[in-house]
């Protein structure tokens, strides 16, 4: 099938999933409760979520600058790291097909002046990261509350793959002499992209690197845990806003845990369906909450966190004299980088 082929089945599922997903959230519901709960909604408390969304961007740049810095040996500034992620964050919420988690990278490794492959990869690890975290809360979820049969199974499947995929990264990286000589020469014997793959290859084990480093890895931890425990802050003050009466902490973790789980479903931009639906599952079947005033929260928290992504993103946009078009042309420059880099030895 050719690319466009692809790319656009692929659109096409993510729509269709968002639209399944909608109507299981809103199926049953009555629209007139619905926007009672957002007229009696305290706007002062939403007003208090747009800086800890800020805040909660500053922290994922926090531990993503411990993971390039180590890996460059060298002093990044934040400000890049920072542009970039709230760029990349704001085009996964109005661009199709994720583009801002390959934009993100590109834009920090060309604002600092980095290897585009191993910036790559320090986004990887981090991903890895978030999901042992989450894993860890969904766990804690399961252990602590009845939940639905298939929020339970998520959370152990989320913690399968956390393991598996972490465990799969500390093994290429310790075991780096032996494997990449295997691949290093399949590279070689292909003619002109060959040594393009070498050179990303090598670059992508490099920024790997810093999970293999036991003191390290513990500090990047503790700094997931602590930005995952900040997400969940940001969720359960929707809880304020909208007057639901469960515990602030624990509703938040168990909101914004099964949240992220459920946005992991392939989706329209800004996760539109799938992030509706994991709020109201998390407050109806776990603590609950009747679904108007679920959908309600809902719409008001995703709606928040919208706009202060986007807001933060066109600001950074403007900041960089970059455009929306711009984004989608990144994959090009960053393959020609690589191509003009000089090549390593075996």
């Amino acid at each position: 099938m050719p690319a466009n082929g692809r790319r656009a089945l692929q659109f096409g599922a993510g729509l269709g999933l968002s639209g399944l997903f909608l109507w299981l959230a809103f199926r049953g519901e009555d629209w007139g409760a619905i926007r009672e709960r957002l007229a009696d909604a305290d706007y002062r408390y939403v007003a208090l979520m747009v800086p800890f969304g800020a805040y909660n961007l500053y922290a994922r740049c926090q531990r993503w600058k411990i993971l390039i810095e180590r890996t460059n040996r060298r002093s990044v500034p934040m400000m890049p790291i920072y542009s970039a992620s709230a760029i990349g964050f704001m085009a996964n919420m109005v661009l199709p097909f994720r583009v801002g988690d390959i934009a993100r990278p590109l834009l920090a490794a060309r604002g600092a002046g980095l290897p585009v492959a191993s910036t790559f990869a320090t986004s990887v690890v981090e991903r890895v990261l978030d999901l042992l975290a989450l894993a860890i809360f969904g766990l804690g979820i399961v252990m602590a509350a009845d939940v639905p049969p298939e929020i339970r199974r998520s959370a152990q499947a989320a913690a399968v793959l956390a393991i598996v995929t972490f465990a799969g990264a500390i093994g290429v990286v310790v075991r780096r002499k032996t494997v990449l000589p295997k691949l290093d020469h399949l590279w070689r014997r292909i003619p002109k992209v060959g040594p393009v793959l070498l050179r990303l290859e090598h670059e992508f084990v490099d920024g790997m690197a810093p999970i293999a480093e036991p003191v390290l890895l513990v500090r990047l931890f503790a700094w997931s845990m602590w930005i995952w425990f900040s997400i969940a802050i940001s969720f359960a003050i929707g809880f304020r806003a909208t007057g639901i009466d469960i515990p602030f902490i624990g509703g938040g973790i168990t909101v914004s845990t099964i949240v992220a789980l459920a946005v992991a479903f392939p989706s329209a931009p800004a996760f539109v369906g799938q992030f509706e639906w994991g709020c109201k599952v998390a407050l109806e079947q776990i603590h609950g909450v009747d679904g108007s005033t679920a959908i309600g929260y809902s719409i008001l928290v995703h709606t928040t966190q919208f706009f202060t992504q986007v807001l933060l993103g066109v600001v950074f946009l403007a900041r960089e004299g970059l455009s929306l078009r711009d984004l989608a042309s990144l994959n090009e420059e960053s393959a020609e980088a690589a191509e003009a880099d000089p090549i390593p030895g075996p």
